[in-house]
């Protein structure tokens, strides 16, 4: 059984004044669990891995409207597997290279800001923030996180980031 560790907000944005779960994530810089053999966690997976071309096409030629690409992969280490934003990523040769966005908790090979190499495969998730519209797009396993808030926590946290969870539905 592995576990998905999201500290979802350091990488893109600041923290709120709520104290949900995410939102203390966010501030804090505690981890929030969920399996990712849970329902909504296997497609906020799928929903990422299917929009991961367009969002890398997005990537190689930003505009000045969009900022903040991100990449959350997979790091493993024994039976522990936890989910890292990485920040500043390049693509060469079917693999990617970039910065870990946040503090490891239960993995020790890698270190907050070091540049580390990974396979396509190990990719979970992304996202960039759309300045013009105010919003963050993509991060779609925060919209699964956020079905294990309450009703008003999780409305309150898209509306403020404009996340689009719909497809979630």
């Amino acid at each position: 059984m592995r576990n998905i560790c999201l500290i979802a907000l350091t990488a893109v944005c600041a923290a709120a004044h709520s104290q949900s779960a995410v939102e203390r994530a966010a501030k804090d810089d505690e981890l929030v669990f969920m399996r990712d053999q849970e329902p909504a966690m296997q497609k906020a997976f799928d929903k990422a891995a299917a929009t991961l071309d367009e969002f890398l096409q997005k990537a190689k030629v930003p505009s000045a409207d969009h900022t903040s690409f991100a990449l959350k992969v997979a790091i493993s280490q024994g039976k522990d597997t936890e989910y890292f934003w990485v920040n500043n990523f390049t693509e060469k040769d079917g693999a990617f290279e970039g910065e870990i966005g946040n503090e490891p908790r239960m993995v020790n090979t890698v270190k907050f800001g070091q540049r580390y190499r990974f396979p396509r495969s190990r990719v979970v998730d992304w996202t960039y923030i759309d300045k013009v519209q105010r919003k963050m797009v993509g991060n779609f396993t925060l919209c699964a996180l956020l079905t294990k808030e309450s009703k008003q926590d999780a409305q309150a946290m898209k509306k403020r980031f404009k996340l689009d969870c719909d497809w979630l539905q």
